[in-house]
C-alpha cells in the first residue's frame, strides 16, 4: 500500500472551463502551481505569474529560473489539455531551451506566459512557452517532456512514495544560501532534501522540481559574476540551455556545483550540475551579462 496523502485543491484561479478541468489531469498542484488566469484561445493557453523567488543580484521581473518554472507548467497543462481523455499523467520536463531578453519592468511585475503545443503523443511533449510583460518580451523557453501514465509512475518509483502534506511555500526561498568558493567554481550541499522543499511537486512522491534546482545553480552562478573590483555584480540571464535526466527525491543528498566556462557572444557562460545521491540528475549550460 501507498502512504497516503493529503491532496492539495485545484488552484484558486480564475481559468476558462477546459483549463480548469485540465488541473485534474496534472501532476502538479499549489503551491508549486502558481498560474493565473488560464484560458485557451485557438491554438495557444495563455496565463499569467507573478514572481515569488527573490531576485538576489538578477535584474527583470522575475528570476530566470521562475520564468522556467511557470512556462513549464503552463506548457504541461496545455499538454494536458491536448489530451483525448481526462486521465492524470506525469510531465516530467527532460530538456529546455532558454533565450531571454533584457525587460524594464521592475521586479514583481506580471508575466504573461502563452504556450503553443509543437508535438504530443503518448509518451512525450514538445512545447513552446513565450513570456512577456507590458513592458514587452521577456523570454522564449522551448520545452521537451517525458510523459507517464499515473499508473505507470507509481509503478517505477513504488520506493519513493512518502506521505505529503499540504504546506505553506517555500518557492520564495533557497535551499540555502550557503556556499563555498574554489577558483572558478562554487559549491553547495544539502544532507537531505526536505520534502517541505517539494510541495506541491508530486503528491505522495515529492520531488524537487527542475526549475528550483536550476533557481539553486542561477544563483551560484551569480556569485561568480564579479565586477572590476572582484565583487559579485548585478546581471541578466541571457541563455540556458538544461538537461534532466533524473528526479531529486526528498530525503537524498544533494550537491550543486558551478564553474566559470568561458565567454561568447551571449555573455560569460557557466557549466552547472545537480548530483543527488551519487548520481547527476540535471546539467545546465547558462549565460549572464552585465546590467542594462
Amino acid at each position: 500500500m501507498l502512504p497516503r496523502t493529503v491532496l492539495h485543491a485545484p488552484p484558486a484561479t480564475a481559468a476558462t472551463p477546459d483549463v480548469a478541468a485540465a488541473l485534474r489531469r496534472i501532476c502538479v498542484r499549489p503551491p508549486y502551481f502558481a498560474l493565473r488566469d488560464g484560458a485557451r484561445e485557438g491554438r495557444f493557453l495563455h496565463a499569467t505569474a507573478v514572481a515569488e523567488s527573490p531576485p538576489f543580484l538578477e535584474l527583470g521581473p522575475m528570476p530566470a529560473a521562475e520564468v522556467g518554472r511557470h512556462a513549464a507548467i503552463a506548457g504541461l497543462l496545455h499538454a494536458a489539455l491536448e489530451q483525448r481523455d481526462d486521465a492524470r499523467r506525469y510531465y516530467l520536463a527532460r530538456e529546455a531551451t532558454c533565450v531571454y531578453v533584457p525587460n524594464p519592468a521592475p521586479y514583481g511585475a506580471p508575466v504573461a506566459f502563452r504556450t503553443e503545443v509543437l508535438d504530443l503523443d503518448r509518451r512525450s511533449a514538445h512545447v513552446l512557452s513565450e513570456a512577456r510583460t507590458d513592458e514587452g518580451p521577456l523570454a522564449q523557453i522551448e520545452l521537451r517532456y517525458a510523459i507517464l501514465t499515473e499508473a505507470a509512475f507509481e509503478r517505477l518509483f513504488r520506493h519513493r512514495a512518502m506521505a505529503t502534506f499540504a504546506a505553506p511555500s517555500p518557492f520564495g526561498r533557497l535551499l540555502t544560501e550557503t556556499f563555498e568558493r574554489h577558483g572558478d567554481a562554487v559549491s553547495q550541499t544539502i544532507e537531505a532534501i526536505p520534502v517541505a522543499a517539494c510541495t506541491g511537486h508530486f503528491d505522495g512522491f515529492p520531488a524537487m522540481p527542475v526549475a528550483v534546482l536550476m533557481g539553486q545553480l542561477a544563483f551560484l552562478a551569480g556569485r561568480l559574476f564579479d565586477d572590476d573590483r572582484g565583487a559579485p555584480a548585478p546581471f541578466r540571464v541571457t541563455r540556458g540551455e538544461i538537461a534532466a535526466d533524473d528526479l531529486a527525491w526528498a530525503g537524498e543528498p544533494a550537491r550543486f556545483v558551478v564553474a566559470r566556462d568561458g565567454a561568447d557572444a551571449d555573455g560569460r557562460r557557466f557549466r552547472c550540475q545537480v548530483d543527488v545521491d551519487g548520481r547527476t540528475v540535471a546539467t545546465m549550460a547558462l549565460w549572464l551579462t552585465e546590467a542594462s
